[in-house]
């Protein structure tokens, strides 16, 4: 990508892991959790899986956001993708799983999935926010 150079190095970098990740958990969820889960756990799984997909490949490209965006945005933007991802998909992934994979009482984790796809939405405004021009 000639002429194109990545802003965010480290962003990419975390972004990169969470998409290999992803990647794990979407085999594990078709190879490991079928039949092991009730449906609606799986399907909850699954959910967090393309979620979390989704969103590690909307943060790698923010990484390499055009010289027009207001930088110091999309890099909250792209912090924001990361954190909410922790947030949505991680929980679900804990709490669709909890008593057949691991055996931890996880239910606290409940009301934090909201806030990360709270953050998720955020992630997106900023997102949009960081290509408008300022005014000057």
């Amino acid at each position: 990508m000639e002429g194109h150079s990545i802003k965010y190095r480290n962003q990419f970098i975390i972004s990169c892991c969470l998409g290999l990740i992803a990647v794990v958990f979407g085999a594990f969820s078709a190879h490991g959790l079928e039949g092991r889960l009730e449906d609606s756990s799986l399907k909850a799984f699954n959910t967090a899986v393309q979620f979390h997909f989704y969103h590690v490949l909307v943060a790698m490209i923010a990484c390499f956001a055009p010289a027009g965006f207001r930088h110091n945005l999309v890099k909250l933007a792209i912090n924001f993708f990361i954190t909410g991802i922790f947030l949505f998909s991680g929980t679900i992934y804990l709490l669709s799983t909890a008593g057949v994979v691991h055996q931890m009482n996880v239910s606290f984790l409940g009301p934090i999935t909201p806030i990360g796809g709270t953050i998720l939405i955020a992630a997106w405004f900023v997102l949009i926010v960081s290509a408008i021009p300022q005014k000057k």
